[in-house]
């Protein structure tokens, strides 16, 4: 940056005293008080926005070099590699939460008579080797994982009958075995064929899965009823929805994004998506990448700032926020926007998103999972030769008596669709389980401890009497969570709509870029698509802003600017 950029200018605008005097210092993140002084812009207005003086830059200066919105994985990473890559840049993050994490999120529950608590995580929390962005950010912030456990018997629980297995795949019918393995082998070929950069590569595949569902895929692949019970668990726990809400090209790129088959998705074995957790739960990494950018005084990131609008110009951007004291305004020349692409139909932009944009978001579905987690004084599990994993199509229903809220239906199944161990670094013993899709849809609304007491005799038909003898239970529907609506990734819902997919979520508009695992070209919905997408951004915005100044380092093959140029080039050549 040269030094007129990077000099203070000598008479502040309002917003920059206003962002000054509101911070509070709250375990090392930024909150906004909510006593100002008289002067300040907010103090006088506590519901409609004041577009002020700030949006005006005064001599060329800017308040910020680049506003991150979101401080989850992605928007932060975001800040730490544009930290490490130009110290110089002053950046700022909001989060309209009062925590950092996004969906990612730690909590002390009980795992002792005597009280003691420890950590456990209530969204993501598995990695693996093979995903090499989240892998070598943890090195980089010194954190370690440990392997989930998967020894002994695991236990299958479809059309009411529960069995038995020790293999990676349950003890089903030959011919069973055979369509799962032959239907398997067709999800891989046909995801092999899918570019997650261009899901559009592949014209011809790719629009005849554009045209239809998930589930209208499998159907013509031959799974059977037995194969398809095996199969709906893992899809509603993988996508939060049914394979019938999901396009199929949107469902096969996912797939190929996380190692190619379903399998890579599903399972616990080496080099798959659950194979191991973080030590001390992953809300750390938002920690530790929080305190490092706030390591650098030119650096902010402000909670319980909740974006309002984004107004931009050739030359500048103004970001029009809330905070607990009214609103308030930012300039600056980049934005990132991080949050969940279902989120921005709740965002004012101006001009507006190109309707390209808004088309592919408007169709975007949110996935629906309720996590729970049952704490207990040891693994009694283990010592019966259980691996504490469980699969179910929730074909059995426990529960007799119902509350019988207004204008809530009665649950037509049992909710659960996965269960595993979930004993910590610590081992401290835990069971951790997933309702997902249309059960987490039939679940949401019944009273806590019913839902509860469901969960609860689930696990003592799959363990015994000692799963009633929990120390404490916890759960997280994140269906209700501000600002993300669900989790663990939005879906494309509707058929015909996947040509612009990759442009919608990824294309800068004018000077604001795009993050955020659903834009991921690799192992998207999870930690490491969050982490990868966030450097693709950084690059971005490095490469606008120093294009012409080779001191500053970037990559300009992890942009979307070079994906468009290479795409541009193979359509040239066919």
């Amino acid at each position: 940056m040269d030094n007129q950029e990077n000099a203070e200018p000598e008479n502040k605008t309002k917003s920059e005293n206003v962002q000054e005097s509101n911070e509070l210092q709250n375990e090392n993140y930024v909150l906004i008080n909510e006593d100002e002084e008289n002067d300040s812009p907010v103090s006088s207005v506590s519901n409609e926005f004041i577009k002020n003086e700030s949006c005006n830059s005064q001599n060329n200066q800017f308040i910020y070099d680049v506003i991150i919105i979101g401080a989850g994985l992605s928007g932060l990473y975001s800040a730490y590699y544009l930290t490490k890559k130009c110290n110089d840049l002053r950046i700022l993050v909001i989060e309209g939460k009062d925590r950092l994490g996004g969906r990612t999120q730690s909590a002390d529950l009980k795992c002792s008579e005597d009280g003691q608590k420890s950590k456990w995580d209530l969204g993501g929390q598995w990695v693996t080797d093979t995903q090499t962005h989240i892998t070598k950010l943890l090195v980089e912030l010194d954190l370690e994982t440990y392997p989930q456990h998967i020894e002994g018997k695991k236990i299958l629980e479809t059309n009411g009958k529960m069995v038995n297995y020790n293999s990676s795949i349950p003890s089903v019918s030959i011919l069973s075995l055979i369509d799962l393995q032959m239907g398997s082998m067709k999800i891989s070929s046909n995801a092999k064929k899918i570019s997650t950069i261009d899901p559009f590569e592949n014209l011809n595949l790719a629009s005849r899965l554009d045209s239809g569902n998930l589930d209208e895929f499998l159907l013509s692949k031959s799974f059977s009823s037995k194969s398809r019970s095996l199969l709906d668990p893992a899809i509603r726990t993988i996508f939060g929805v049914e394979a019938s809400q999901i396009n199929a090209l949107f469902g096969l790129m996912y797939i190929k994004s996380g190692g190619g088959s379903l399998e890579s998705l599903a399972l616990s074995d080496k080099g798959c998506a659950q194979e191991k957790k973080v030590k001390g739960g992953t809300q750390q990494i938002s920690e530790r990448l929080a305190q490092i950018i706030k390591n650098n005084e030119k650096n902010k990131i402000l909670l319980n700032t909740v974006l309002i609008e984004i107004k931009q110009d050739k030359e500048k951007i103004c970001v029009m926020a809330k905070n607990l004291s009214g609103p308030i305004s930012f300039e600056c020349k980049k934005v990132i926007s991080s949050i969940p692409i279902n989120q921005y139909v709740h965002i004012d932009f101006d001009p507006e998103l190109p309707i390209y944009k808004r088309h592919v978001f408007q169709f975007c579905q949110m996935g629906n999972l309720i996590k729970f987690i049952v704490t207990y004084s040891k693994p009694f599990w283990r010592e019966k030769g259980f691996s504490g994993e469980v699969v179910s199509d929730g074909s059995v229903l426990w529960s007799k008596e119902w509350s019988n809220i207004e204008g809530v239906e009665i649950p037509k199944s049992g909710p659960i669709a996965c269960v595993f161990d979930g004993t910590n670094d610590q081992g401290q013993a835990a069971l951790v389980g997933f309702i997902g899709a249309k059960m987490a849809v039939e679940w949401t609304d019944q009273k806590d401890e019913l839902r509860k007491q469901e969960v609860i005799e689930a696990l003592v038909r799959y363990f015994g009497q000692e799963a009633r003898n929990y120390l404490e239970y916890v759960e997280k529907i994140w269906a209700k969570e501000k600002f993300a609506g669900g989790c663990p990734t939005c879906n494309l819902s509707s058929s015909g709509v996947m040509q612009n997919y990759a442009r919608a979520v990824r294309e800068p508009f004018m000077n604001i870029h795009f993050c955020g695992t659903e834009s991921a070209t690799v192992w998207q919905g999870y930690m490491d698509g969050a982490i990868q997408s966030g450097e693709r951004a950084a690059n971005e915005v490095l490469y606008v802003l120093f294009k012409d100044d080779r001191s500053i380092d970037y990559d300009y093959e992890n942009t979307f600017y070079f994906h468009n140029e290479m795409n541009r080039k193979n359509s040239i050549s066919k």
